[in-house]
């Protein structure tokens, strides 16, 4: 049996869109300028009725090479799609599947349009199951720029929770905000930049100046730098000055030691000897085996002692003489003058005594006379 193929025509002043039924394989033609489409009546419903329509044809039904138009539907392009004019998308998600994607712009607006805006925004990198996603956004709570990881998607929104990260480069200019590992906060040429394992250094031995060497507040981990204004170093003169004291397990100088103050130590020693020992030593050969004044030295270095024996006097002295057992006399048998005659305290005194002389008792060495005020016992050879 042969098929009718039956056309419909709808006045141009009809409403745009399909007829609201057709027979089955019916067609039917829309002259309203704003749809200008061919429907096709798909399908029976058993009583002739189509059971859908479906455009086929006409500048609606298809892309129109010329004017704008709306097309409705999925649509998957298997080769290569080029838009000389804008592409705007107002869909909720662009998905771009390609291996290396370039852009020309100069510069990527982000949340365009939004006016006032609470929602952090940046640049978020996929990790899988390596970890938290990457972020390089602007928190939009504090006004601030920052980097590191968080559990957000690409579909999250207002404040983002973000975990810190570590930004590796350098860092040109002023850095302002709260310096890591301390209460305090800095402004202007950063008191601490962003934290580094190293610095770069450049040698001065030779500027007259005063530097301030640095040290940090722990033994590890990120520490705050800090000076103290008492201890300076002097890369000219090579002074180091410490305000205070300095406890050092060992002090080893190979050049000279100027102290103005009090030199306090447990213990001293001079090339590896004990101070009182270098000293007693010092002393001892000093005047150990001096016999030139008549007196042995003999230093004892087991107790450091020092031993003095004087040898028998055989030369004139001034002076005193405290102990003698022999004296030197001058022979003197014609001057006139009255000696006084010395004698000792105790006639049966031995060892050291003492001489005394009596003004009335004396002897003239001219004249042989001596002289007393009383004589006892017997005078034999003589007139009295």
């Amino acid at each position: 049996m042969a098929s009718t193929i039956r056309i419909k025509k709808r006045a141009a002043g009809s409403s745009a869109g399909a007829p609201s039924s057709l027979a089955s394989s019916e067609l039917a033609f829309n002259e309203n300028t704003s749809d200008k489409k061919l429907y096709y009546g798909y399908g029976d419903n058993g009583s002739g009725v189509a059971t859908s329509i479906i455009p086929i044809g006409g500048p609606g039904a298809f892309c129109d090479l010329t004017t704008d138009q709306t097309v409705a539907g999925d649509k998957t392009f298997s080769e290569n799609v080029v838009v000389t004019g804008n592409l705007t998308v107002n869909g909720t998600t662009t998905t771009v599947s390609t291996t290396n994607t370039k852009i020309s712009d100069n510069l990527l607006e982000l949340n365009s349009g939004a006016g006032s805006n609470s929602n952090d925004a940046g640049i978020l990198i996929e990790r899988g199951s390596t970890g938290d996603n990457a972020i390089i956004a602007w928190d939009e709570s504090a006004d601030k720029f920052i980097v590191g990881t968080t559990t957000a998607t690409n579909d999250a929104t207002g404040n983002l929770t973000i975990t810190t990260g570590t930004l590796v480069g350098n860092v040109e200019g002023n850095v302002t905000g709260n310096t890591s590992g301390s209460a305090g906060s800095c402004t202007g040429n950063s008191a601490t930049a962003t934290e580094a394992t190293n610095v770069t250094a450049s040698a001065n031995n030779s500027t007259d100046e005063t530097v301030y060497p640095v040290f940090v507040d722990g033994v590890t981990g990120t520490q705050g730098i800090e000076t103290d204004s008492g201890f300076t170093y002097n890369p000219s003169s090579g002074l180091l000055t410490i305000g205070g004291e300095l406890d050092a397990g060992s002090l080893d100088v190979s050049g000279n030691a100027d102290i103005d103050g009090t030199l306090e130590a447990d213990a001293y020693t001079v090339n590896g000897t004990a101070l009182n020992e270098y000293i007693a030593d010092t002393v001892g050969a000093m005047v150990g085996s001096n016999t030139e004044s008549g007196i042995t030295v003999t230093y004892q270095d087991g107790d450091n002692t020092i031993d003095f024996a004087v040898g028998t006097l055989n030369q004139d002295t001034t002076g005193t003489a405290t102990n003698a057992t022999h004296v030197t006399v001058a022979d003197n048998e014609s001057t006139n003058e009255n000696d006084l005659i010395p004698f000792i305290e105790d006639a049966s005194a031995t060892g050291n005594v003492g001489l005394e002389s009596d003004g009335d008792f004396h002897y003239n060495p001219s004249t042989g006379t001596v002289t007393a005020t009383y004589f006892a016992g017997t005078v034999d050879g003589g007139t009295w």
